[in-house]
C-alpha cells in the first residue's frame, strides 16, 4: 500500500526508518513526507498533504504533527479517501474524537492510533492471564512513569510543556494510562470517573511535570497512573496489576512481563504500521483503534481544564528534582492511592 507520513521530524523520523524498513520488505511504498521544514529523506517532500495527494495518491497517512495540528489533518486524510495512523494523542478533545469516529464510519475508512505497545507480545499475554483468571480478581491497575527529563526537553518544540497539549498524562506517560485503562477495561467508556493531581516545579511551562490520575467506572477495578519528570533517577515506566492470585508486573517498553516474579514468555511485537494494512489486505483486527481511545482522550480533555500549581523544587544543573517524588510515584501505583491519600505533601 502507498503510505505517506505527515511530520518527519522529531518522533517522525522513527516513521521515516520504519517506512524504509517496510519498503525494503515489499510492506509498503512510502511515498512521501509533508512538513514545514525542509526535512532530509529520500522521498519527495512537500508542505501540504492535498499537494501531495494530487501527486502521489496515498492510501494510507501517517500523523506525527503536534498534536494540535491532529484533527484538521485526520479529517483531510479521510476526505481524500486514506487510513490514518496518528500518533498519540490522537486528538485532544471528546468532541473531535467523536467527530473523527463518525467520518471514519461515513466514509468506511479507519483510524489507528500510535500505542505500538500494544503491539507488544506482553501486551497480548497480559491480556490473557487477565481474561482467563490466572490472576483471580482484579482488584486495582497501578501505573508508575519516573524519569529525568533537562531544561532540553521543553525546548524541542513550541508545544513542549504547553497545557492541552503537553503534560505526562498526556504525552510522555500516554502509553502508561492507555495501558492501564485497556487492562482495567474501560477503554471505550463514556461514564468514567476522573480525579487529577497536576503539578509543575518549573515555572515556564503550563502543563504538569508530576500528575496522579485515579479512573473509575462501574464494574471495574480502579486505575492510578502516577508520574514525573522531576525525578533523581530515571526508572522505565511499570503496570502493576493487582489480583486475588498475584500480580502481574509489565515493563512495557522492555517488553518484560512477570508474574509473581516469575518471567513470562511472550510472542514478537507487531508493528502498528504493519496491522494497519493486514487489516486493510486481510481483515485482521486493529490493534490499538481509535474507539480504545474514548476514555484516555476524556482523561486529555480534562487535563487541559484542570489547575496545574507551581510546587517548590530544587534545580540541579539543567534539570529540576521534586524531593520524595521517586517513591511517592511508585507507591501510588502500588497502593492505588492518589498523591493526598498518600500524604505526599503536594497532593491535593
Amino acid at each position: 500500500m502507498r503510505v505517506a507520513l505527515v511530520g518527519a521530524r522529531g518522533h517522525g523520523a522513527r516513521h521515516v526508518r520504519n517506512l524504509l524498513r517496510l519498503g525494503h520488505d515489499g510492506v509498503a511504498t512510502f511515498v512521501g513526507v509533508v512538513d514545514v521544514a525542509g526535512v532530509d529523506v529520500p522521498v519527495p517532500s512537500y508542505p501540504d498533504l492535498r499537494e501531495l495527494a494530487a501527486e502521489l495518491h496515498p492510501e494510507v497517512v501517517v500523523v506525527s504533527s503536534p498534536p494540535s495540528t491532529h484533527r484538521d489533518l485526520v479529517l483531510s486524510a479521510f476526505e481524500l479517501g486514506c487510513d490514518v495512523l496518528v500518533e498519540k494523542p490522537a486528538v485532544l478533545s471528546v468532541a473531535d474524537f467523536d467527530e473523527i469516529t463518525a467520518a471514519a464510519a461515513e466514509r468506511g475508512l479507519v483510524c489507528q492510533v500510535g500505542f505500538q505497545t500494544q503491539g507488544k507480545g506482553s501486551y497480548r499475554r497480559l491480556c490473557s492471564l487477565i481474561g482467563s483468571g490466572a490472576l483471580g480478581d482484579i482488584s486495582g491497575i497501578g501505573a508508575a512513569g519516573r524519569w529525568v527529563r533537562t531544561d532540553a526537553y521543553y525546548e524541542r518544540a513550541e508545544w513542549a510543556g504547553r497545557q492541552g497539549e503537553d503534560g505526562t498524562l498526556v504525552n510522555p506517560f500516554a502509553h502508561a494510562l492507555q495501558n492501564a485503562l485497556l487492562l482495567a477495561d474501560v477503554e471505550e467508556r463514556s461514564d468514567i470517573g476522573v480525579e487529577l493531581e497536576l503539578f509543575r516545579c518549573r515555572d515556564s511551562i503550563t502543563a504538569d511535570d508530576t500528575a496522579c490520575v485515579r479512573v473509575t467506572a462501574d464494574g471495574v477495578p480502579p486505575v492510578v497512573v502516577a508520574t514525573t519528570l522531576c525525578a533523581t533517577t530515571s526508572l522505565p515506566p511499570v503496570v502493576l496489576v493487582h489480583g486475588t492470585l498475584g500480580q502481574a508486573v509489565w515493563w512495557y517498553d522492555d517488553d518484560k512481563l512477570t508474574v509473581n516474579d516469575h518471567r513470562m514468555a511472550v510472542a514478537p511485537s507487531v508493528d502498528l504500521l504493519e496491522n494497519l494494512i493486514r487489516h486493510r489486505q486481510t481483515g485482521e483486527p486493529l490493534l490499538a483503534p481509535l474507539a480504545a481511545a474514548r476514555a484516555f482522550t476524556a482523561v486529555v480533555e480534562e487535563c487541559a481544564k484542570a489547575d496545574v500549581p507551581l510546587l517548590p523544587a530544587r534545580r540541579v544543573g539543567e534539570r529540576v528534582v521534586l524531593d520524595g517524588v521517586d517513591e511517592v510515584v511508585v507507591r501510588a501505583a502500588e497502593k492505588i492511592a492518589t498523591f493526598e491519600e498518600l500524604g505526599c505533601g503536594f497532593g491535593r
